[in-house]
């Protein structure tokens, strides 16, 4: 009767351990998901807060971003629209925020471009991430054309040498990418940020994932935690180059959590 009862208080010892471990795909972005370095980036740090305030020990995985679109079992993190046309969560939780802007490498233009609409695009070959574009035939019907690569680095190497036009990527994610390849060439690189192109980064717990909703409600918990002791400003501030974070940084992290909370 004693191992009986020892083998049971094992099992449920070891299940309930099972539910506070989770594996979550990221696509390497930096600065916000970042393979070779200690703190793995934004995201990851303020994952791994979150996770150490509510109790849980989180595993991110690198996965290129078609893969991680691709797999429908999965748990995710990026911008939700990627994901949710072709998978269905238990939860989409907001981590951080992103913008947008289109990048272009000077020495290639006689005079400065000037995008101010879709149709200012149609002249240029845009480099994108793969699996970025969901409706990329229909933009191409349109007259745009891009050309794809699996990495940020792929594409600021092909407009550094003048096989794509511009490219389009996170603003930050952008930055970063030049002056990790071409330092001394940074300032031959212009950056357009877009305006009204405000994008969350959310954490994304699948649907048939085992404890998905309660789970999802200790994430929600320690990003409460942490967002309330100061360290989550810390942590996001040391990614901008003048240490602060960009105005209105909170009010669009809480619209973007009241929309996904379902």
């Amino acid at each position: 009767m004693r191992w009986f009862l020892l083998s049971l208080w094992l099992g449920i010892a070891i299940a309930r351990a099972d539910t506070d471990f989770v594996v979550i795909d990221a696509n390497e972005s930096v600065p916000y998901w970042c393979r070779f370095t200690p703190e793995g980036g934004m995201g990851s740090e303020l994952l791994q807060a979150m996770s150490s305030a509510a109790g849980l020990t989180t595993q991110i995985r690198f996965v290129p971003l078609s893969r991680m679109i691709e797999d429908r079992s999965n748990n995710d993190s990026g911008n939700p629209e990627f994901f949710m046309w072709q998978q269905e969560f238990a939860a989409i939780i907001p981590i951080a925020i992103s913008e947008m802007s289109l990048f272009y490498y000077r020495p290639h233009h006689s005079k400065p471009l000037k995008v101010k609409g879709f149709n200012d695009l149609k002249s240029y070959k845009i480099g994108v991430l793969k699996g970025i574009l969901i409706n990329r035939k229909a933009l191409e019907q349109m007259g745009l054309t891009f050309e794809s690569s699996y990495t940020q680095a792929s594409l600021f190497k092909k407009l550094k040498v003048g096989r794509i036009d511009l490219v389009i990527e996170i603003d930050l994610v952008g930055r970063q990418m030049i002056n990790q390849l071409y330092p001394e060439l940074a300032d031959d690189f212009v950056r357009m940020p877009l305006s009204n192109t405000v994008s969350p980064i959310a954490i994304m717990i699948d649907a048939n994932y085992p404890n998905a909703d309660s789970i999802a409600e200790r994430y929600r918990e320690g990003l409460a935690s942490i967002i309330a002791n100061g360290e989550y400003q810390r942590i996001v501030e040391r990614y901008y180059p003048d240490g602060k974070l960009p105005d209105g940084w909170f009010d669009s992290l809480s619209r973007f959590q009241q929309m996904y909370a379902y």
